[in-house]
Formats: structure tokens, sequence, C-alpha cells
């Protein structure tokens, strides 16, 4: 898969979990945040796909992905340990 593919995937299935995704301009790479019930993944515009992969998958990693159908290559990448 390419990155575009990989943060695509990852976007979609931030989607199902109703995560908000925020890029703005910020002076680090960003976060996962919950207010409330509300969840949110802020990250800069000008990050690498490989920094934008990361913070996608922590933010995946900190919700259950048990009942959402995954690619095995998305899933391997959300099992991984950093």
């Amino acid at each position: 898969m390419k990155k575009e593919e990989i943060i695509a995937e990852l976007i979609r299935i931030a989607g199902r979990l109703d995560i908000k995704i925020i890029e703005d301009r910020l002076l680090r790479k960003g976060g996962y945040c919950r207010v409330f019930t509300n969840k949110y993944l802020v990250m800069d515009k000008k990050i690498s796909d490989n920094d934008k992969i990361e913070l996608l998958t922590n933010a995946l990693k900190r919700n259950n992905l048990d009942d959402i159908y995954i690619t095995p290559k998305i899933r391997e990448l959300c099992n991984e340990k950093k």
C-alpha cells in the first residue's frame, strides 16, 4: 500500500470511531485528545506522511478496534509497539 492509501484508510477508520480530525498550523506534530465524549486528533498540516501515519495509528490504538473491519496491513500497523 502507498502511504496516501494508508492515511486514507486510517482516516476512514477514525471516522467510524467518531474521531474528528483537525489539521491546522501547529508548533508541534499534534496529538489525540478527548473532551467529554468527543474525540479529536489535532495534527499539523505540514508534517510528513510518516508522522501522519504515526499520529493516526496512535489515536486508533487508544480506542476499541474489535468491532471494526480493518485490513491486515492497517491492523499490523496498529499492533506495532513503539
